[in-house]
């Protein structure tokens, strides 16, 4: 049975990320991508176009058909009379059962990170994995890369030297963490274990981090001065730990998680529901002492941050 997904992105490497990202393959899987648009610069705003691929693969299986069922019209009859008399049952609503589902997979994501068995290099065949990801940069125009690999503290780290580093991380990092986790499914399926795969390049881990940190206790001080809730964009389950973790070490905020999936936000909040009623100064104390903690804060590079805010 064939199984597509079209990804979008600026570039054409990027479409195809996106779509191979999508399409969630098996890591030996025989893939085949096809560019379904172009994309398009336009003129002065005009006929802007982003980029359109379609990935699909052929998973073995034929497609069942529903069987026919013969009954016999009394039968029938018996079947309608019952239904009439069952009290009709509540339509669920698409929504909730989506919600459902991603909090399924991030449950089951964050059981295997607690796992208490940790990685040796013994469990990791780590030649598998750098020509696996090499494979994707050559898909990427990326010739003259580098990758290093070694086993620290039960996690795969890797790391890409490059002159030109900027496709590799993509917008705001998509990129690279379609990369980390394409990676991660063939590290697991050779070894047939999970093996959490971190991938950086240029630092850029490092710097997210600290952007991340700033953003949070700049937000927070808005929320001190306001009393109005600020909603970060969608994040990934990492940069969403980041903020949680800064925000607890400032007094008068808190933060929570709201959405889910792709679409899960921090939002940052008023402990007292309203306007702090604190002095600025008692603020600017308050944000100052969280910016040293933050800095301070022992918090590993892409290891789990234990706050239970989702």
């Amino acid at each position: 049975m064939i199984k597509e997904f079209i990804g979008t992105g600026k570039t054409v490497a990027e479409a195809t990320v996106a779509a191979k990202t999508g399409l969630n393959a098996p890591a030996l899987a025989d893939i085949n991508v096809e560019v379904v648009v172009m994309p398009a610069k336009g003129f002065l705003g005009f006929g802007k176009k982003d980029a359109k691929v379609k990935a699909w693969y052929d998973d073995g299986r034929k497609e069942e058909k529903p069987k026919q069922r013969k009954n016999a019209p009394a039968k029938r009859v018996e079947k309608k009379a019952e239904k009439k008399a069952q009290p009709k049952k509540e339509p669920v609503k698409k929504e909730a059962v989506k919600k459902a589902a991603s909090q399924k997979a991030e449950a089951s994501v964050e059981k295997a990170e607690n796992s208490e068995v940790k990685i040796t290099d013994a469990d990791i065949d780590k030649n598998i994995a750098v020509g696996y990801l090499k494979n994707m940069l050559s898909g990427l125009k990326i010739e003259d890369a580098e990758i290093s690999a070694a086993v620290v503290d039960g996690v795969l780290q890797m790391e890409i030297s490059c002159d030109d580093y900027g496709i590799i991380i993509g917008r705001r990092g998509e990129t690279l963490d379609s990369l980390q986790y394409l990676t991660s499914l063939a590290v697991k399926k050779s070894c047939d274990k999970y093996v959490r795969v971190t991938i950086n390049v240029g630092n850029y881990r490092e710097k997210r981090m600290d952007t991340l940190k700033n953003l949070a206790i700049k937000n927070a001080n808005y929320v001190l001065r306001t009393g109005r809730r600020y909603t970060f964009e969608p994040m990934n389950p990492y940069e969403r730990r980041i903020i949680h973790t800064t925000v607890q070490e400032i007094e008068g905020v808190e933060s929570l998680s709201v959405g889910y999936g792709q679409d899960r936000k921090v939002v940052i909040q008023s402990v007292n529901g309203g306007r702090n009623r604190r002095s600025s100064s008692q603020n600017a104390a308050a944000l100052k002492n969280a910016a040293h903690k933050a800095d301070r804060a022992d918090l590993p590079k892409f290891g789990k941050i234990e706050v239970k805010k989702d």
